[in-house]
């Protein structure tokens, strides 16, 4: 018998009949929302049933994005897409879905049980995945949780998209609306813009795509994390890493597309899911994608030049270096008129000296990147105790202009079971308006010339940042409650570092 009060509610279901027709036969599967059962028709047909948890049900805008997953199916009409056959109230007042029974497993199942999935039913995978978007987005459906586990692989070799229940639609869907900042959708796989909660597009679902093939063809995530806050910073400001660099067997044209898919800067993303289809088609059907030409990083012709200059491409080994020097052409008179080892013996000594050559020109680069980039350490920490010193200074100041332009009703208490870091203890009395941040202990995460987010020492906790109803940008939801950014250092996330 599980511990787990909701488990073993969803459990006790089992058996009972939905509205005088429906049979409860067993539990399929519990989610955050819902939980999944198989269910007999009174006549025979047998069906999934998707009930909401009762305590779901209370709010009134979760139980409307629950019931326009029907909605948004409906409209799709795609047979990738799971069927909603019925809507309707259980007894307790829990609305349910009851929509068609799929035989086989989710996409992440799969890949687990079998330790990975083939490159080119992967991509059969997507391409149908991305078909059914390619409608969703021309409806103005965006499905906005695009995962492993929503993608259901059936026992007969087709391809199902689950949960469209958070989907955001541009008509029928008016009545279910998402607070400004709220972030609908699982971590791993969201689009940069979509962590930021702005405005999307079907381009959120396509990098969506993206984050789900590198995540089968590596192994891993895009991004990795020890803590939530430390993933959804990196998920907010830095770009995916190459696929190859990563997962070095996955063909260069694959590599192409999952990149260009998770591409951080949205103009250079794929504009549509058609788009990328298309370059998946052409490689199933072995010619080159247009769309995402391939990068030199993984050109096969190693007569071309070696690129260094992205920042996820490792520098070539001095073996490596010495492949294209060697490549010479031989006149045919010294063929003939002396021997092989007499007539390369030059130029493989230049070839030589000139690898070395380049190798301590690499060496010499290095140092000085890293010297510039301890000096700027240095510089910084240095900014970081003179800008603590003006703050001690200034501190008497600043607590006396709060006092003067804030009332009593303004005050606010520390929050006693508030996550994150406990503010540290004013350095003067309590007064009635609310005490500025400790100093140092926020800075502000800068993203394209912007603050979304206000981060801790060592990434520990992130808050987003807000405008107030008098119109000043603040940190949100921080244990000191909202604080006026300005003032604030910038925290580049290329540091990954505090100090």
């Amino acid at each position: 018998m599980s511990d787990d009060p909701q488990l073993a509610h969803c459990t006790a279901r089992i058996g009972t009949v939905l509205r005088g027709k429906w049979r409860i036969d067993s539990l399929i599967g519990v989610g955050g929302m819902a939980a999944v059962y198989e269910a007999t028709h009174r006549i025979g047909r047998r069906c999934a049933i998707k009930i909401l948890h009762p305590e779901i049900a209370v709010s009134k805008e979760l139980r409307a994005r629950f019931e326009q997953e029907a909605l948004a199916v409906n409209q799709l009409g795609h047979p990738a897409a799971v069927n909603v056959v019925d809507i309707d109230t259980s007894e307790d007042g829990s609305p349910f879905l009851v929509m068609e029974l799929l035989d086989g497993e989710s996409l992440g199942k799969r890949a687990h049980r079998s330790g990975g999935i083939e490159e080119r039913e992967l991509l059969r995978v997507a391409s149908t995945v991305l078909e059914v978007l390619d409608v969703a987005h021309g409806l103005g459906i965006v499905h906005r949780d695009i995962k492993p586990d929503n993608l259901f692989l059936t026992s007969s070799g087709g391809v199902k998209v689950l949960d469209f229940g958070i989907a955001r639609m541009r008509q029928g869907g008016s009545n279910v609306r998402t607070r400004i900042g709220a972030m609908l959708g699982t971590l791993p796989y969201m689009s940069p813009e979509q962590i930021a909660g702005g405005e999307i597009d079907g381009r959120a679902d396509i990098f969506a795509v993206g984050a789900t093939m590198f995540r089968i063809l590596a192994g891993r995530r895009v991004h990795e994390g020890s803590t939530e806050s430390e993933l959804l910073i990196k998920m907010a400001t830095q770009p995916a890493p190459a696929l190859r660099t990563v997962a070095p067997s996955v063909s260069p044209e694959v590599c192409a597309i999952v990149d260009r898919a998770l591409a951080f800067d949205l103009s250079r993303r794929y504009p549509t899911a058609r788009a990328m289809r298309e370059d998946i088609e052409r490689v199933l059907g072995a010619s080159a994608p247009p769309h995402a030409p391939t990068p030199a990083s993984i050109r096969a012709d190693v007569s071309s030049a070696i690129s260094v200059d992205g920042p996820t491409m490792a520098a070539p080994a001095p073996s490596q270096a010495m492949q294209a020097p060697m490549v010479v052409s031989v006149p045919p008179q010294s063929v003939a008129t002396s021997p092989q080892a007499d007539s390369n013996s030059p130029f493989l000594m230049i070839a030589v000296i000139g690898s070395f050559v380049v190798a301590a020109l690499l060496a010499a680069v290095l140092f000085v990147v890293r010297s510039r980039g301890s000096a700027e350490d240095a510089r910084e920490s240095a900014d970081d105790e003179t800008s603590q010193e003006d703050k001690a200074s200034g501190s008497s100041r600043t607590m006396a202009t709060s006092s003067s332009t804030s009332t009593p009703s303004s005050s606010t208490s520390t929050p006693s079971s508030t996550a994150g870091p406990s503010p540290t203890s004013p350095t003067a009395a309590p007064l009635p308006t609310r005490r500025p941040a400790p100093n140092g202990k926020y800075r502000l995460l800068m993203k394209d010339g912007k603050y979304p987010f206000c981060v801790t020492s060592k990434l520990k906790y992130a808050y987003p940042v807000r405008t107030n109803d008098e119109g000043v940008k603040v940190c949100s939801g921080t244990p000191d409650g909202p604080i006026p950014i300005d003032g604030l250092k910038a925290y580049h996330p290329s540091e990954l570092q505090w100090e």
